[in-house]
Order: C-alpha cells, then sequence, then structure tokens
C-alpha cells in the first residue's frame, strides 16, 4: 500500500517507521556508546601487545603495564569505561532472582553499573606495585624485607591522580543527588552515594594519612593492595549485571527482550566471569603465604585479567547486538490516555 505526502508516493510502511529527528540519535548515541565499551578493550589490548614486543618480554599482568609505556592507553581506556558505565542509566528498580522458595533482591544492572563505574578510574589510577629490583629504580616506598611497593618518584604523581578523583566523586554524587532528589528513594538508591563516600574517605586515608605501605594497606601482619581490591568489585559488580541480563524473564529495561539463545550466553558468560574472578583472588591468597608464581613461567594474573577483559568484551558486543535496533518511543502528551498507559508500564515492579 501507498501513501500520499505533497504529491509524492511514499510506501506506508515506511511512512509508519519515521521516527523524529532527536529519537534517531538517541538510538544512534546509544548504540556507539555501547560500542565503545568494545573498542575500549580492543584499545588496551593493542597497547598491551605493542608494549610487550617494544619491550621485548611479556609482564605478569595487564595491571603491570601501567609501569610500561602503554600507561596512557591503560589508564584511558579504564576512565572511557567508567564514564559510559555512568552514562548507560537504565529503568527499572531491584531485580528479583528467584532461589528456590526464597526471592534474592538485587540491586538494578543500571545501579550495578553505577557501583563499579566507581571503582574503574581507582583500577588506573592507584597501580600495582612494581618489583625492587626492576626498571633501574634504587627509590622505593618498600620497607624492610618488602620486595614489591611503588617508586619514590611516582608518589606525588599519584597521590595527585587521587585527589583529583576524591573532590571528582563528591562533586559527582552531590550534583547527582541534587537533580534526583525529587525521585523517590528506594532500598538501594543510596547504595551508590554511600559506596563513594565511603570509598573517598577510606582512599583519603590510606594514601594521605596512613600511607606507609601504599598502595597496600595492613590488617596486623596481612598486606591487601588498593588495586586488586577495586578490581574485584569492579569485575563483581559486572559479573552480577551479566547474571541478571540472563536470569530475569521481565526485564523492565529491554525493549527488545533477549531470545532464550541469548540468555543461556548471558549465564555462561556470569558463569565465567564468576569462576575467572575465583581464579584470581585464589592467586591473591596464595601470595599472602609467599606464593607468587603459582604457575611457575606461565603469567596467571595476566591470563585471568585477559579472560575476564574479553568476557567484558563479549557481553557489550552480545547486548549491543540484542538492542540494535531498539524502538525508542515518542512520549504521549501528559495528561491523556496514552500518556497514562505508558507511566503504567514503565512503573517498576512492586
Amino acid at each position: 500500500m501507498t501513501d500520499t505526502t505533497n504529491g509524492k508516493i511514499v510506501p506506508q510502511q515506511q511512512a509508519q517507521d519515521e521516527q523524529p529527528d532527536f529519537i534517531t540519535a538517541a538510538l544512534k548515541t546509544h548504540r556507539y556508546l555501547r560500542l565503545s565499551f568494545v573498542f575500549a578493550v580492543a584499545a588496551l589490548f593493542i597497547g598491551v601487545i605493542i608494549a610487550s614486543v617494544a619491550g621485548g618480554s611479556v609482564k605478569g599482568s595487564i595491571s603491570y603495564y601501567y609501569w610500561t609505556p602503554a600507561r596512557n592507553v591503560f589508564v584511558g581506556v579504564l576512565i572511557a569505561a567508567s564514564l559510559a558505565m555512568l552514562a548507560l542509566n537504565g529503568r527499572g528498580g531491584a531485580a528479583k532472582i528467584p532461589l528456590g522458595k526464597r526471592t534474592l533482591r538485587l540491586p538494578s544492572p543500571s545501579t550495578l553499573l553505577d557501583f563499579a563505574a566507581i571503582f574503574g578510574p581507582l583500577i588506573a589510577i592507584v597501580p600495582t606495585d612494581v618489583k625492587a629490583t626492576e626498571q633501574g629504580l634504587t627509590t622505593f616506598t618498600c620497607e624492610g624485607e618488602e620486595q614489591s611497593c611503588l617508586p619514590k618518584a611516582a608518589f606525588p604523581e599519584v597521590q595527585n591522580a587521587v585527589l583529583t578523583y576524591i573532590i571528582t566523586l563528591v562533586v559527582i554524587v552531590v550534583v547527582m543527588l541534587i537533580v534526583q532528589r525529587k525521585e523517590k528513594r528506594k532500598r538501594f538508591a543510596l547504595l551508590v552515594p554511600v559506596t563513594a563516600a565511603v570509598t573517598a574517605v577510606a582512599l583519603f586515608f590510606f594514601t594521605f594519612v596512613s600511607n606507609a605501605a601504599f598502595p597496600y594497606f595492613r590488617i596486623g601482619p596481612w598486606s591487601f593492595s588498593i588495586h586488586y581490591i577495586v578490581t574485584f568489585l569492579f569485575f563483581a559488580a559486572f559479573a552480577t549485571v551479566v547474571w541478571i541480563r540472563g536470569i530475569r524473564d521481565n526485564d523492565p529495561e529491554d525493549r527488545t527482550p533477549a531470545s532464550e539463545t541469548q540468555k543461556l550466553w548471558y549465564k555462561i558468560l556470569a558463569v565465567a566471569m564468576a569462576a575467572d574472578i575465583l581464579f584470581l583472588v585464589g592467586l591473591a591468597v596464595l601470595a599472602q603465604f609467599g606464593i607468587e608464581d603459582a604457575i611457575p613461567g606461565f603469567p596467571e594474573v595476566l591470563f585471568g585479567e585477559a579472560v575476564g577483559l574479553t568476557l567484558f568484551a563479549v557481553f557489550w558486543a552480545m547486548q549491543t547486538r540484542q538492542r540494535w535496533n531498539e524502538r525508542i518511543t515518542v512520549l504521549p502528551e501528559p495528561g491523556t490516555a496514552a500518556a497514562a498507559q505508558l507511566r503504567q508500564d514503565l512503573a517498576p515492579a512492586a
């Protein structure tokens, strides 16, 4: 069938499918923002490969490439990914996950992405340590029998980045609380600002007050890496997002629901991410007992980090494909029956 507009014959289907320019622009922005995650991971891998070839060796972890010419790529990718996570703001409240006869309530995927975005920049600006015998440096923050720590020359630079992060984080949280002050607060609504506040205070304390062990902090005889703690929190939050996408039947954030095959793949990815996190945590536990090279001659930490980043990129690629042609609804006029129905359809499940 055809339709006549200004004397021109236009296919009726095409006329129905046309959307306002601002809707088309929003959809393209949504697509490219999601694709940016995949491009960011690819850029990080490229930077690591170039640094490895140029340096003639493979480092023990991707994080260690902070101390190579790949530093700018490493820091830039993580900060860009965190900003993209913060910008991806979806709909829906807490996720209800059935566990037998009980129901587990988790924060919404959007809240979890914001939670992960708090820690992404810290992975970049709070570096992993350096072995005191490497890089030809003679001045370190190592004390006593410690073999790995931070070069003293790098400490002011890291402190500057950390203080900048803390102040920026406080500004962002205050602005967002002001912007969202009229929204109804629910169970997990304060998770992100509370986490941000705790992170800012703890980071300030361990960087500027009790900083003898930085980038570690000590509890009795045990030392814990700030870098690897925030890395764990980042990937744990993201793995939870993937798991929710795989098992939630009615996802209020999906106008184009995942197929059963896609849900299965999301579950597989979530399980793989959890296994990878446990693998890296296991390596960290072994390191506490002095076992630094669990698999002699094999860069096990680099392997675990590379697997985690690959799974991260695969998820974003799959979900971008799922939502590529997602149709964005034009809002009806306020006060109309259509507006009331739309409000009811978009309301989060109780």
